[in-house]
């Protein structure tokens, strides 16, 4: 039997497993390192997928990893030319080619991985893992992302889009399908970036670059987009075929990431937002301004593929910016496309297995687009968590008494941590690792924040819902099976997962994707008439839990009512201090 191990060796990066065609396992590295966005090289990760299938590095037929390091022509060129023109962002461009090259201060333990370590990969990996005669794949980055999302399902034609912060040589790589062939269309190379304008601005607005994201686009819908044209006039201007210009020497990212910014941004936008200061007026305008021209480039990338290819009307979306959930809603309420794939992992985790795929052409589709790809945690495994937390373990409950207990508890408003079968692959809860609520009662919002989350109350939660009911409570026409889609709301029996704009990050759920978390939702909607689940990441101001012993401690340090782990119910009575 052949093995195949895909690697994302930098910023968030995982390791995956084939078994011949088949996917065995995929995990991020801050899934067993508890470090938020570990971009290390996946050591834990590598020994993890390795376990699962019971086999060595030595077993290990092929490697492939997800860069082509010595295609670094355009990034070279553009460093330097950033270095003579752009004095702000010299110490950070120093700085990040020090930690690129391994050559950094070391500071943080682990140190994140660097493009030294794939000149060197086989070294690193024999150092810690054993022997391995394995073969050496270098894949292109976009390549890795597009395979990944391209295999979600099975359209021999669609416009494929692919961007980011950037990979060896492009940030933005558009493609077209044809009878399972990829064209590309257009190519952006790096630094000209969405992925860096969007971070940049991340970085402006008080959160932090390449982790807080999310919260500018949460904030957006709360303001008005007065900046939008003064942002596509001179940071972000839209050229013909397609094409987009950011302007880095305002737009700079490098001397973002040091927390300066040019003049010119204070000029065109007021000042900067501290991290700890509660967003201005002006600010929450700004982020507004921000999404719409993002989604304003977005469209522009993709209406020139349509222009080129109009019979094209279905849209695959992958790489760190495919994250956008608001955009991507966005093009569907628009009719551009009739449907949009984006899959569970579209950062740079998820190149883990798009660099596999790359050459194993004929793999397993149904494997991959599992988002379940943790360990499967035995019984005796869950009940040896318990026994650590809890004097007499609660007995384990048959199925229906399981669900119908869960169902009723949160129907009484309580709130419920769910732990269940494989963890999930990618930055979302989708049903496997969840804090689960009533999403009737409005205030449940801030009980969850008061109680576990601890997060800014302009963020919202998402809600899982039943796939045969969705069109019922979200206008949404399509299966939303990673909660990678934003859609408007129908109704107002939800209140707790609509967000300010009325809208909401739908995940559907279908009995073949998660059969138990389908069957609570299921019971939950007889009980309510709501078959609807306000769903947030099982997780603190940490990475999502992965282990029963990182849950049982999670829930022991929360305000959560009760824990369902495998087929136990445990409440917070049932808790002695470990």
């Amino acid at each position: 039997m052949s093995y195949t191990l895909g690697l994302a060796t930098m910023d968030n990066s995982a390791a995956a497993l084939f078994q011949g065609n088949r996917l065995v396992a995929a995990i991020e590295e801050e899934r067993l390192s508890r470090i938020k966005n570990d971009g290390s090289f996946p050591h834990l990760a590598i020994a993890e997928v390795l376990d699962i299938a019971g086999i060595g590095l030595s077993d290990i037929t092929t490697v492939a990893v997800y860069w082509k390091p010595w295609q670094l022509d355009v990034r070279i060129s553009g460093t330097l030319r950033k270095l003579v023109s752009a004095p702000l962002a010299r110490g950070a461009i120093l700085a990040r080619l020090r930690d690129m090259a391994g050559t950094g201060s070391a500071r943080q333990d682990p140190p994140p991985g660097s493009w030294r370590d794939l000149f060197r990969l086989r070294k690193i990996l024999t150092s810690r893992h054993g022997p391995t005669a394995a073969r050496l794949c270098f894949i292109d980055h976009h390549d890795s992302h597009q395979l990944y999302g391209e295999a979600m399902r099975d359209w021999d034609d669609c416009l494929s889009l692919s961007y980011d912060g950037g990979g060896e040589r492009n940030s933005t790589v558009l493609a077209a399908v044809r009878g399972g062939q990829r064209q590309v269309l257009s190519q952006h190379r790096w630094p000209n970036s969405l992925g860096h304008y969007y971070a940049t601005f991340t970085g402006y607005l008080g959160f932090k670059m390449l982790e807080g994201e999310y919260k500018l686009m949460g904030l957006a819908p709360y303001g008005q987009p007065r900046w939008r044209d003064a942002i596509l006039a001179e940071i972000l201007r839209l050229e013909p075929e397609g094409r987009y210009r950011l302007n880095t020497r305002i737009c700079d990212y490098h001397a973002a990431l040091q927390g300066r910014f040019h003049p010119r941004l204070r000029e065109l936008f007021g000042p900067p937002r501290a991290p700890d200061a509660p967003p201005t007026e002006a600010h929450i305008d700004l982020a507004t301004s921000l999404q719409a021209a993002f989604e304003a480039a977005q469209a522009h990338v993709l209406s020139y593929g349509q222009k080129l290819h109009p019979d094209l009307r279905r849209l695959v979306i992958s790489g760190g910016s495919a994250l956008n959930v608001t955009a991507n809603g966005r093009l569907l309420q628009a009719g551009m496309f009739d449907e949009i794939i984006i899959p569970p992992a579209p950062h740079d985790a998820g190149c883990a297995i798009g660099a596999a795929l790359a050459v194993l052409p004929d793999a397993e589709r149904a494997s991959i687009r599992s988002p379940y790809q943790g360990r499967d945690h035995s019984a005796a495994e869950i009940a040896a968590a318990i026994a650590a937390y809890c004097q007499t373990p609660p007995q384990p409950l048959p199925e229906d008494r399981l669900i119908e207990t869960t169902a009723q508890m949160l129907t009484e408003g309580k709130l419920i941590a769910w732990f269940q079968g494989r963890a999930e692959f990618g930055p979302r809860a989708l049903g496997a690792r969840s804090f689960l609520a009533d999403p009737r009662r409005d205030e449940i919002r801030e009980t969850l924040n008061d109680k576990i989350k601890k997060r800014e109350l302009f963020r919202p939660f998402a809600p899982s819902v039943t796939e045969d009911a969705a069109p019922s409570f979200f206008k949404l026409d399509q299966p939303s099976p990673y909660m990678n889609i934003v859609a408007d709301v129908i109704g107002t029996s939800i209140p707790a997962v609509t967000h300010v704009d009325g809208t909401a990050r739908v995940h559907t759920v279908s009995r073949d994707a998660h059969a138990r978390y389908h069957a609570l939702i299921s019971r939950f909607g007889e009980l309510t008439g709501v078959p609807v689940l306000l769903n947030t990441s099982f997780n603190i101001q940490e990475p999502i839990v992965y282990s029963p012993e990182h849950a049982l401690r999670t829930f022991a340090a929360s305000g959560v009512d009760a824990l369902v782990i495998g087929d136990h119910v445990i409440t917070r009575e049932d808790l002695t201090c470990p």
